[in-house]
């Protein structure tokens, strides 16, 4: 399959949730092919396009999502961003969250910046007030971070300024003659850290065992840092998901939601026998020549779909919060999707049961997004279903 068979695949849900609802007046956002927003905005600012770049002033946070995202405008409040390519070169209020295939960081952040992709660049333009987190296959922090950082990837290079501690794992860690750390580094590589001519640690240097040779052997505080960093990443992602499809279709989130509320077992059970009953489909479809394409769609719709199921389910939780709450209308779709993410997060991360109640979810978003889609399809289409 090519890319844009894969992208047009991925971006299904958006278009079977139309199929439950018309367009509906709630928060405006922005989206399409290509968005470009220029002017100010008084408010928050959710969008998502396939091309987006933001150059206006922000008066509050930005949510945006696309295979191209270029953020020059400054945001006086955080930014959440998934994309393909995410650039991000204007002044941020508080903290940025990102992730995707290739993060480039060049303005002042006011807070924290957690960013996850295949590769993150910290330019020398950016300064980050308090801590930096990145996750990448390779990083390069040429900024200044005005506290600690901690750094995983493949081959980590410093040679900017940060003030506080680090902490690296990667197969190269090298400091290039820039490079100027205020505290101690400790780092885990396959070879000796490469300390060029020039550059500065304060404190110690330490090397200690890579984490994916011995993960017992890392220290509790380092290992509950890893397991929470790799929590907060995800429930970003799914915050990001919920978000955009929140602000194309709000009605058709709230009709699968609802459906999770009224239709529970019956959403379980579908969600179930799908979870199931595709994949060995797909298989027997290959067998055969002619049903190679057939498999290939199916198992594109399948994985296009069972992820985000758990976006549904995450809205009816912070909807039934509201509700216990004494709301009897509820949240808003981005307050409950929010608030139910949040939810969400603690529960799966759970001992023990998390796995359950995570497959739970799966299986019940999953059915009840295509019990919807299909009722939806029965209504529009009578005499062909």
């Amino acid at each position: 399959m090519r890319a844009g068979q894969i992208a047009a695949a991925l971006g299904l849900v958006v278009v079977l949730l139309f199929l439950l609802a018309g367009p509906a007046a709630a928060f405006v956002p922005r989206a399409g092919s290509t968005v470009v927003v220029a002017e100010a905005v008084q408010d928050d600012l959710y969008v998502a396009g396939g091309t987006v770049e933001v150059s206006g002033e922000v008066d509050g946070d930005v949510v945006a999502a696309g295979g191209t995202l270029t953020l020059t405008g400054t945001a006086r409040g955080g930014i959440l961003a998934a994309g393909g390519t995410v650039s991000i070169r204007g002044a941020v209020g508080r903290s940025v969250r990102a992730a995707g295939g290739n993060i480039v960081l060049g303005a002042p952040v006011g807070a924290d910046a957690v960013l996850a992709g295949g590769r993150v660049s910290v330019e020398r333009g950016a300064e980050i007030g308090r801590d930096l987190v990145v996750a990448a296959g390779g990083v390069q922090v040429a900024g200044t971070v005005r506290r600690n950082a901690w750094l995983s990837g493949g081959t980590i290079t410093v040679d900017g300024t940060i003030d506080g501690n680090v902490e690296a794992y990667g197969d190269r860690v090298v400091l290039l003659p820039t490079a100027r750390i205020t505290g101690t580094l400790r780092y885990a590589a396959e070879q000796p850290i490469e300390i060029q001519s020039g550059a500065q640690v304060t404190g110690q240097v330490t090397r200690i065992d890579r984490p994916m040779r011995s993960w017992r052997g890392i220290d509790p505080a380092t290992r509950l840092r890893l397991r929470f960093a790799g929590r907060i990443l995800e429930a970003l992602m799914l915050l990001a998901l919920g978000l955009v499809l929140v602000a194309i279709t709000p009605r058709g989130v709230r009709a699968v939601a609802d459906r999770v509320r009224t239709q529970f077992g019956i959403s379980l059970l579908i969600g179930f026998i799908l979870l199931v009953v595709v994949p060995v489909a797909a298989i027997l479809l290959l067998i055969t020549v002619v049903g190679i394409p057939l498999a290939i769609v199916v198992m594109l719709l399948y994985a296009a779909t069972l992820y985000p199921g758990q976006v549904f389910v995450s809205a009816w939780l912070g909807d039934t919060l509201a509700r216990v709450l004494g709301q009897r209308q509820g949240m808003s779709a981005y307050l409950a999707v929010t608030v139910g993410v949040i939810l969400f997060a603690i529960l799966v991360g759970l001992p023990v049961v998390g796995w359950i109640l995570r497959l739970l979810a799966l299986c019940v978003g999953f059915g009840a997004l295509w019990a919807a889609i299909w009722r939806a399809r029965a209504r529009g289409h009578p005499a062909t279903s």
